[in-house]
């Protein structure tokens, strides 16, 4: 297994974006739910739903410093909303997530409590190094669920790799390297957005790590960067 580099740009730091990423090999993904992790799902989902409320979503510091982030990069971004306050949007408009499978429960649930983004990606479907940089509108964007590329704006920000947008924003992520069934080794993101503290995301990295690891196997984290980038 090669590992790509992992690398932020100056000026996406300068935005205060804080992202680390890394692999975890090995995982035995499947489509079944044992009864520990519906439980502990809903658990989760039921604590969350007490602890924030729909209409409090909109002034909530770590969700408002993703919306701040968007209105920076220009107009198309400031209309669109981070993964983690859709995530919880969602929750309190059906009482529970969807269930998609368990690996992507897991992290979308980590996401929701923690209000970071989290995104996974299968390595094998990578091409090259992967990056964090701000756009140029050149560059090609397929987002998941799509047969073919969308329009890029210049100036916002994204996760690439040689090929191709992997992920624009904390939004949306592409088709190519969509984790399935067949994925074991995968790559993990974790994002925060300016108002979040510096240790927030390796603390929710550890969170991830543990849940995925009891429930989906795999082997130790392997990081793609030097650390944190800030």
């Amino acid at each position: 297994m090669t590992l790509p580099s992992f690398t932020v740009s100056e000026d996406v730091s300068e935005l205060g974006i804080k992202a680390i990423a890394f692999v975890l090999p090995g995982l035995s993904l499947s489509e079944e739910y044992g009864p520990e992790l519906r439980e502990e799902l809903m658990r989760r989902e039921k604590r969350l739903l007490t602890e924030t409320t729909a209409d409090g979503l909109k002034q909530q510091p770590l969700l408002r410093g993703f919306r701040d982030l968007h209105a920076r990069v220009g107009s198309a971004a400031k209309r669109e909303i981070a993964a983690p306050e859709a995530l919880l949007r969602l929750l309190h408009r059906n009482a529970r997530l969807p269930r998609i499978s368990p690996l992507v429960d897991i992290y979308n649930i980590v996401s929701a409590e923690t209000m970071l983004a989290l995104g996974a990606h299968d390595l094998n479907r990578l091409a090259g190094a992967v990056r964090l940089a701000r756009t140029d509108g050149s560059e090609k964007f397929v987002p998941l669920g799509a047969a073919a590329p969308v329009d890029v704006t210049a100036g916002e920000y994204a996760y690439l790799d040689d090929e191709e947008i992997l992920c624009r924003l904390e939004v949306r992520q592409c088709d190519k390297s969509k984790v399935t069934l067949a994925a074991t080794d995968v790559v993990f993101i974790v994002h925060a957005g300016p108002a979040h503290p510096e240790n927030a995301v390796h603390e929710a990295m550890e969170q991830l790590v543990s849940m995925i690891h009891q429930y989906c196997g795999g082997g130790p984290a392997k990081m793609l960067s030097d650390g944190l980038h800030v």
